[in-house]
């Protein structure tokens, strides 16, 4: 039932200083937002611990990749290198003499062989 002296007056307006003070939130949605947000840290911190030790190993593992890779290039040049003089010595008979007076320090008749050695020379 409707009280019959009530009349509603809608020419009342709503001031700025009506809509500034309106209430504070309260102490538990205040404290339910600072639990998000500690939540959310907590779970970042966790994604750290749990990831981190993974992505160091994996840096380590791309450096030992790479050591290998540079390690196997060498060696790959070292191998076309041994084909080619292993080529020239049964192909090239002046390669062949040149690398026996160097190697064995064979000479021939009349011929006298000086050596001169470096320091940096093994």
């Amino acid at each position: 039932m409707r009280d019959p002296d009530f009349t509603d007056q809608p020419e009342f307006t709503l001031h700025a200083s009506t809509a500034a003070a309106a209430p504070r939130p309260s102490l538990w949605k205040r404290l339910s937002r600072l639990m998000e947000v500690v939540i959310y840290a907590l779970l970042v911190l966790a994604v750290v611990k749990l990831f981190g030790p993974e992505l160091e190993r994996r840096e380590e593992l791309v450096a030992e990749k790479q050591r290998l890779e540079g390690i196997r290039d060498e060696k790959e040049s070292q191998a076309v290198r041994l084909r080619q003089e292993h080529r020239l010595l049964k192909t090239d008979k002046d390669y062949l003499e040149t690398v026996a007076r160097d190697r064995l320090n064979l000479q021939r008749e009349g011929e006298h062989v000086v050596r001169i050695e470096r320091e940096g020379d093994e």
